[in-house]
């Protein structure tokens, strides 16, 4: 009988460990195709699906500057970025994802192209990218929102030396 224990529990545990590792593989995909979403509304400057990635409670972090919190802040603050340039993202190292319990850690290196509107007279908002071209170090907290998705509760950067 111990043996049919043992055997039973055995089983048990590898069925559960493949489904936790069945499991992370379907959220990482999901997490992946999140920032593939996300890199297509910066390429063609789209505010609503940009923002459709964004957790409710997002928290964007730029360096030096001040931060800011929640969605509409996060959409007041896109709306003079993307009316002002546009964009292209070199994925220099793909997102990664560390899942941490309920949630999980996207890091990522892009270089960001800008290319500003000849025309624009809009003033950028602080910790908005202002030069022709920016390398950086991401790292984000993705977390499920209320319906389940994954959406990024926290977005920030290290800007790398321009030289690198």
């Amino acid at each position: 009988m111990r043996v049919l224990t043992s055997i039973f529990l055995t089983a048990l545990l590898s069925l559960s460990g493949a489904t936790a590792a069945s499991q992370n593989k379907t959220n990482t995909t999901e997490i992946l195709g999140l920032y593939q979403s996300w890199r297509d509304a910066v390429e063609s400057a789209n505010v609503d699906g940009y923002i459709a990635v964004l957790h409710a409670d997002i928290s964007l972090r730029p360096p030096g500057a001040q931060g800011l919190d929640g969605r509409d802040n996060y959409s007041a603050f896109l709306d003079p970025v993307f009316d002002s340039a546009s964009y292209e993202i070199q994925i220099d190292n793909a997102p990664s994802v560390t899942f941490l319990g309920d949630a999980a850690i996207v890091e990522y290196d892009y270089t960001i192209y800008r290319r500003a509107h000849v025309d624009s007279t809009v003033d950028l908002p602080p910790g908005a990218i202002a030069i022709a071209k920016t390398s950086a170090h991401y790292i984000d907290v993705v977390a499920r929102d209320s319906s389940g998705q994954w959406k990024v509760r926290l977005h920030s950067w290290q800007d790398w030396p321009s030289e690198i």
